[in-house]
């Protein structure tokens, strides 16, 4: 409760209201306007918070640039979901959906009226520097040569493989090296679901764990020998181009765009990350960008309301310019979603339509 008190007041004061006169928000929704928007950002979409919160700004004449946060994904939810009134984010832009448990969250604390949006969809990948080897890895592989403990004799072990070809002949021998984000982060959180877990659920040991919680804790908990090494995501990128030969990164499908190069992405499973497997979700490690807003934030006819923009930002973010093929979000990696889901977020964002489930 403390971090997010210090969160609620760094945004107040940067926002330009007074810490004291914040609260209670429900009270002040008609007397203390912000002339600016607010977005939490995950650091997994930063890059499309920016080109938004940009061509927003450039778009409609006399808007202040939002003020625009970063935080893990379940930060930036938690921070979201905190209330309603100015001292209290409008937007937030995060890599996963919205669990049942935090949508109860917002609406315990009176963020009743939440809107949820597709962008588009990204992944996960697995990078090495240009002019290395490429291995073609499969999940199970991953899981085996990076997991805490692994299967011998149908028993735990501590995991002492130090070579990818100790894990398989046909992988190099270079030592398993791995630079990931912390927990929380929406690319680390993918990729536990999607590549750590669909690695592990096959292997008998594993299987025969009746507890889910313990099964996903031998799916997911990583050897602490120095071999993973966890930094903030936005460093990863240049980290691993000054890292020894052989290390992988764990980074989102923008980052590697962003590398012009530099990073080349690793196969799972036989498939490669390309814009034609992202959208046909066959490549493993495929997310969904998601945009929630509170409609009791818009500014109504009336002039009752936090901020003027939160419809104007959903229906820029939904334009066939932003998301569509070719739009400017296809620059951080966004792949589109297909037409007739495009057409339908854009009816979502032009009447604000509430979140149903």
């Amino acid at each position: 409760m403390g971090r997010l008190r210090n969160l609620l007041i760094g945004l107040t004061l940067a926002a330009g209201l007074s810490a004291a006169g914040a609260a209670p928000a429900q009270a002040q929704l008609g007397a203390a306007m912000r002339d600016r928007l607010v977005v939490i950002t995950s650091e997994s979409s930063t890059a499309i918070t920016r080109m938004l919160t940009l061509s927003f700004t450039e778009r409609f004449a006399g808007v202040t640039e939002p003020l625009v946060r970063h935080l893990p994904s379940s930060a930036a939810m938690e921070l979201f979901c905190a209330g309603i009134g100015p001292q209290t984010p409008d937007l937030t832009i995060v890599v996963r959906r919205m669990p049942r448990t935090m949508l109860e969250t917002c609406q315990s604390n009176g963020v009743r009226d939440v809107v949820e949006l597709r962008l588009g969809l990204g992944a996960v990948v697995l990078a090495v520097r240009r002019g290395e080897a490429t291995p073609n890895l499969t999940a199970r592989q991953v899981w085996e040569a990076l997991a805490a403990e692994r299967v011998n004799d149908e028993e735990f072990v501590v995991n002492r493989r130090s070579l990818w070809s100790d894990i398989a002949p046909n992988l190099p021998r270079n030592e398993i090296r791995l630079i990931m984000p912390a927990r929380g982060n929406g690319t680390t959180g993918l990729f536990e679901d999607m590549i750590l877990e669909g690695g592990c659920r096959d292997v008998k040991a594993v299987r025969l764990l009746f507890d889910a919680a313990y099964r996903r804790g031998k799916c997911i908990t990583l050897r602490e020998d120095g071999r993973v090494r966890v930094l903030d995501g936005v460093e990863i990128p240049a980290a691993l181009l000054a890292s020894p030969p052989g290390t992988i990164g764990l980074l989102s499908y923008d980052q590697l765009l962003a590398s012009g190069g530099n990073l080349i992405a690793l196969s799972v499973d036989g498939v490669l990350p390309t814009q034609a497997s992202i959208f046909a979700q066959d490549y493993i490690a495929t997310r969904t960008v998601y945009l929630y807003a509170k409609r009791q934030h818009t500014r109504l006819r009336e002039g009752i309301g936090v901020v003027r923009g939160v419809r104007e930002f959903l229906n820029e973010a939904t334009s066939e310019g932003a998301a569509g093929p070719g739009g400017y979000l296809g620059v951080t990696g966004l792949v589109p979603l297909g037409p007739a889901e495009r057409a339908e977020q854009r009816r979502i964002a032009e009447r604000l339509t509430l979140i149903s489930r």
